[in-house]
């Protein structure tokens, strides 16, 4: 019994670490999105 409650908190710390990542991933990948399209936008401007 104690040890597949044990089980459970490991899955759990371990998918709130994944969402950490993917959550920062995320963040990072509508940076990158964000300046691409600034500076496309920016460059239409220009021309």
């Amino acid at each position: 019994m104690k040890r597949s409650l044990k089980n459970n908190q490991r899955k759990k710390q371990l998918t709130r670490q994944h969402h950490k990542m993917t959550s920062r991933r995320q963040s990072h990948f509508n940076q990158v999105i964000n300046e691409l399209f600034e500076s496309q936008t920016t460059s239409q401007v220009h021309s």
